[in-house]
Order: structure tokens, then C-alpha cells, then sequence
């Protein structure tokens, strides 16, 4: 199983509109691969990194909790649309989260959907965790903190 990063963007901007920026700051086109129901828009162009190819699927956030019950919330609930970097690995996506630092937007990075890799607020700065923090509310005192207004069940 190869590992898996997203960002998640905490935006009032729609998919598409999102895509749109996301060409322009990484450079990237339309793809047929990874679009889809649901609104979400594949992009692919050269990897930022170099070397290879980057493709992302931009959609909605599908992981948000709703209707968290108590001891449920997540860091990423309030992020309205993910980014899953399709290929090029945590180097790449590291490289993706940073350049999106420029859109003035809340950001997280994150493994596998489960683990925290870092976390942007524009009027703060960026944090980056220890391995192993988990979006899960159990770990909520390492990162309430760096992520938008969380709802708690």
C-alpha cells in the first residue's frame, strides 16, 4: 500500500474555482484521470519537485464528521475541500502544501487521512508535527490550536 497526502483547504471557494487556482499556482492542466462524479477535477502537469509528473484531484471534503458526537471531532471537519496529491509522495506534497501557503487560506497536510503533517494559518504562520499526531480528536490538545474553528460533538 503506497501512502497517501492530502491538503485540506478551509475556503468558501468551490471545487472548480479552487482548481482553477491551484493551475495557476502549480502550474498544472486539466486531467481526465482523477475527475469524476461529484464535481471533483483531475489536474496533472510537471512535478514540482523536478523530476516526473504531479497529478492532484481536487473534491470536496468526504471525510467531515457532520454530525460529531461527543469525543469525535477531527482537525480536518471544518476544510471544505481536499486535494489528494495523486503521485511524487510525501517530498512532493510537502512541496504542493507549501506553495498553497500562498493563497492566504487555512491548510492542512495530511497522511493517510489519519495523520497530522502540518498545519497553515495565514495570520499566523505554518506548524509542522511530530510523526504520529492524529487528526482524531484524542490528539486534539497537539493541534486545536493550528486548525479553523473546530465543531465539537
Amino acid at each position: 500500500m503506497s501512502d497517501e497526502y492530502s491538503v485540506f483547504l478551509d475556503t468558501g471557494l468551490g471545487v472548480g474555482e479552487v482548481a482553477e487556482r491551484l493551475m495557476e499556482v502549480l502550474g498544472l492542466g486539466l486531467s481526465l484521470e482523477g475527475a469524476g462524479a461529484d464535481g471533483e477535477v483531475g489536474l496533472r502537469g510537471a512535478a514540482l519537485g523536478g523530476v516526473g509528473e504531479l497529478g492532484v484531484s481536487v473534491h470536496r471534503n468526504w471525510h467531515v464528521l457532520v454530525d460529531a458526537e461527543a469525543g469525535e471531532a477531527q482537525a480536518i471537519d471544518p476544510y471544505a475541500v481536499q486535494v489528494d496529491v495523486l503521485s511524487g509522495g510525501g517530498d512532493e506534497a510537502r512541496e504542493v502544501f507549501e506553495r498553497l501557503t500562498g493563497l492566504g487560506m487555512p491548510l492542512l497536510l495530511v497522511h493517510d487521512v489519519t495523520y497530522l503533517v502540518a498545519a497553515h494559518l495565514p495570520e499566523v504562520g505554518t506548524h509542522w508535527f511530530e510523526v504520529g499526531v492524529s487528526m482524531d480528536e484524542p490528539d486534539l490538545g497537539e493541534w486545536r490550536e493550528w486548525v479553523s474553528e473546530v465543531r465539537m460533538g
